[in-house]
């Protein structure tokens, strides 16, 4: 079984020559991407770049579309109306990259549950499944996906949380996802929380171009990083990459609701 990147921005301006970066990831077992929207001025644009990446591999690239709580200044209250209007006519696979970041400045917090709670409530009336950015707010997510008794469960991006908080995510229905932050040697208990998790529990992304691996730390990340991060994770769990693969590819099919 090949593997997917279950979040990466290969719409960004940082990546140039796509058809190469296509063919290299083909040539490395990738199977899919999932591509989320950070505003919205980035939805038509990842609408194109889906249509034109893989073509004419039409199912290689999905996507989400939500408003991402980095870019708050850029969102006005008529984009939940064009959100909406887009997840009906584009029909992406969820809705992100949505969720609370309170590393930012502490006076927009009240700012970002309004986007956040609002668009949880968007990806309830369309029965989608979430992308979910957090940071230093695993406790104020959790609550709000349980007082608006959210049940269509999603994946917590870049997750780096403690033990007890992936289990409160993985009994809301969620998975975490896995990147290039548990490359890094301080990651100890980032490595001790991978090892505590069920095989169901976990998908495999970049956050690419950002979140470089500590083996590239340098370089524009890259959905061709995940055989790599793939081998951390398989030598922390003591399994083999293959079964990474076929865990994390199985998770992501049943988070997004897509057929084997």
């Amino acid at each position: 079984m090949g593997w997917i990147d279950s979040h990466c921005h290969l719409d960004f301006d940082e990546f140039e020559n796509l058809p190469d970066l296509y063919s290299n990831l083909i040539k490395s077992g990738c199977t899919g991407i999932l591509v989320p929207a950070i505003s919205a001025q980035y939805f038509p644009r990842l609408l194109a770049f889906k249509k034109q990446f893989a073509k004419p591999n039409t199912e290689f690239v999905n996507i989400a579309l939500g408003l991402h709580p980095y870019f708050l200044a850029d969102h006005k209250e008529q984009h939940l109306h064009v959100l909406d209007e887009y997840i009906t006519k584009a029909r992406p696979l969820a809705v992100g990259e949505i969720g609370l970041d309170f590393a930012l400045d502490i006076q927009s917090q009240d700012s970002q549950l309004w986007w956040f709670e609002n668009q949880v409530q968007l990806a309830i009336n369309h029965q989608l499944p979430l992308v979910v950015h957090c940071r230093k707010a695993h406790d104020q997510v959790a609550s709000v996906l349980r007082r608006l008794k959210f049940k269509h469960g999603g994946i917590i991006h870049a997750f780096s949380g403690s033990v007890q908080q992936a289990q409160n995510y993985l009994q809301l229905g969620f998975v975490l996802g896995l990147g290039g932050a548990l490359t890094y040697d301080r990651a100890q208990a980032m490595h001790k929380m991978i090892k505590t998790l069920p095989n169901e529990a976990y998908v495999l992304e970049t956050d690419s171009p950002d979140m470089a691996p500590a083996f590239a730390r340098h370089e524009t990340n890259s959905p061709l990083n995940i055989p790599r991060i793939a081998q951390y994770i398989a030598d922390l769990r003591g399994e083999s990459m293959q079964q990474i693969y076929t865990y994390s590819t199985q998770n992501f099919k049943r988070i997004m609701k897509l057929a084997d």
